[in-house]
């Protein structure tokens, strides 16, 4: 496996150990974490509860994708896509005033680590196909 692909392992290993702990936290202490991230008022931890069931869920089928990324290539690809996707929408959503500011800290973090996830896995098919064809 080439070093593009074991850092994309590595980097998808990173966000799904991040969105296991803001899972934890937003179920264990919703108010805290809306208050640290400046996530608004929470009358109601319904909706962050269920974010945090599904952000869970989400990163169980990131794990293929981190074990053997050119095997599971459709996992991997969708991850990428699971992450900028909602960083555009958190963007988008502070932009026009419909989401909280904490919600930009979200999707730059989630931007970041896609964008990343992007370049790395790329690379790897990349390198990988080369060396395949024996370049």
């Amino acid at each position: 496996m080439n070093s593009y692909a074991i850092w994309f392992k590595r980097v998808v290993w990173v966000g799904i150990l991040a969105n296991v702990s803001f899972a934890v936290f937003a179920i264990t202490r919703p108010e805290q974490l809306v208050a640290t991230l400046n996530l608004g008022s929470l009358e109601s931890a319904v909706w962050l509860f269920n974010y945090a069931v599904l952000l869970t869920l989400l990163s169980c089928f990131y794990m293929p994708a981190a074990h053997d990324p050119r095997r599971y290539i459709v996992n991997a690809w969708l991850l990428v896509a699971a992450r900028i996707i909602p960083a555009i929408t958190f963007v988008w959503g502070v932009a026009v005033a419909f989401m909280p500011p904490g919600f930009l800290t979200l999707g730059i973090g989630d931007f970041a680590v896609g964008a990343i996830e992007a370049i790395l896995l790329s690379l790897a098919l990349k390198t990988g196909l080369q060396k395949a064809k024996g370049y």
